[in-house]
């Protein structure tokens, strides 16, 4: 596969063309043990029917991902996720921030602490894929959080490196819940992007891997919402970054 070259300056951010047509944009993500995801998740069947108690997924994120690089290394990942209205409410009612603009520094530090810290306990929905090895977020750093749009957004870094070679190489980004409480498809605009000190050829494909598999309902129940039939079993959808030195 051939990489599409991209201008590289210092420090600067810029979009990342696509390895192909990205179609695929639904990837699914685990449990959220915070007192939060519960109640959103009890607040958002009921609105539905009491009968869909038990359907997935209950909370919806859109995400995006920033690569980060110096002059040598892949450092890691920026991961950002902007949430749906209904979870955006539960937060701005538990945590009394506001519904627009940027939150005070006492207001991220309790969403952190409130309804983002325990999510270390499910690998912040956050995977890394290199020479077939998966590699779960074990740590995270610069968590914030703030509105865009009337929605929630959470945006923290996820340390990965990998040093650029000369020669064309991958690493691919998981999110996804495996009993598929939270639903996580990539933004349609500049979902991927790349920051460098140095210059790269990179490019991106978004895909769905079918060969990794979700049960999120043993008895494989067939429920429709959001214009999208869930049968029980689900499949990650999963970022993939090309990438070498220019």
């Amino acid at each position: 596969m051939s990489a599409q070259p991209l201008a590289c300056r210092s420090s600067v951010t810029f979009p990342v063309r696509p390895a192909r047509a990205a179609s695929d944009h639904l990837s699914a993500r685990r449990p959220a043990a915070v007192r939060v995801f519960a109640v959103a998740a009890v607040l958002c069947a009921a609105v539905i029917s009491p009968s869909v108690l038990s359907a997935h997924p209950h909370v919806f994120m859109d995400a995006r991902l920033t690569f980060r690089f110096d002059e040598d290394m892949l450092l890691g990942c920026e991961v950002e996720w902007q949430f749906d209205r209904m979870f955006t409410s539960m937060v701005v009612l538990d945590f009394g921030v506001p519904r627009d603009g940027n939150f005070s520094d006492d207001h991220v530090r309790s969403i952190e602490q409130g309804a983002f810290s325990n999510l270390r306990h499910y690998d912040y929905f956050t995977y890394f894929v290199a020479d077939g090895t998966e590699h779960p977020a074990s740590e995270v750093r610069e968590f914030t959080s703030y509105m865009r749009e009337d929605r929630l957004v959470y945006r923290f870094f996820v340390p990965f490196r990998r040093p650029i070679e000369s020669e064309e190489q991958s690493v691919r980004v998981r999110l996804y819940d495996e009993t598929f409480f939270a639903d996580v498809q990539f933004q349609d605009r500049e979902p991927i992007s790349v920051v460098s000190e140095t210059a790269l050829f990179v490019e991106y494909r978004i895909r769905r891997n079918e060969d990794v598999d979700i049960y999120y309902d043993p008895r494989n129940q067939s429920v429709s919402r959001e214009d999208t039939e869930y049968t029980g079993l689900a499949h990650p959808y999963e970022a993939e970054l090309i990438f070498r030195r220019r």
